[in-house]
């Protein structure tokens, strides 16, 4: 990571001060998760790739609802975390198509399954991994709104 784009996170942090222990304690959630149901794979650009971003959305916006009880500001907050972690982690068109479709995904998701638990929402979640596409083109991502995307067979 370069000193500049540590920076911009700092302070996307920073102005955003009640988000930041919950942001963090998601993201180690949503990698310990991954890890355990996925080992390496959700590194890759397969399912589990698709169900890591999905539930790092979910879990964000939940776990800073927790923080700050207003959901639609936690919910724009995932979004921009999650857009800044895309503009800062290079990847080819296609990739990040397939990961901002995801993470929006996750948003939604979470959005309609408000009142449960963290254990449930992982539950829920990995019940659209088996149903994710895999696309070739950018065109086709968009095709399928609802649904996860994969550029990789796992």
């Amino acid at each position: 990571m370069n000193w500049s784009k540590l920076g911009s996170l700092i302070l996307l942090c920073l102005r955003h001060p009640l988000y930041t222990i919950p942001s963090y304690r998601a993201t180690r959630k949503t990698v310990a998760v991954c890890d355990k149901e996925f080992g390496s794979a959700h590194h890759k650009n397969g399912r589990a790739n698709a169900f890591r971003h999905a539930l790092w959305n979910a879990l964000l916006i939940q776990y800073c609802k927790k923080w700050f009880p207003n959901v639609i500001r936690a919910k724009a907050w995932a979004k921009r975390l999650t857009d800044w972690h895309e503009d800062f982690s290079p990847n080819s068109e296609l990739a990040r198509a397939m990961d901002y479709h995801n993470n929006r995904v996750g948003r939604e998701f979470a959005m309609q399954h408000l009142d449960v638990g963290t254990k449930q929402l992982v539950q829920l979640i990995m019940v659209l991994v088996p149903l994710s596409r895999k696309h070739t083109s950018l065109h086709t991502i968009y095709s399928f709104p609802n649904i996860l995307a994969h550029i990789e067979d796992d």
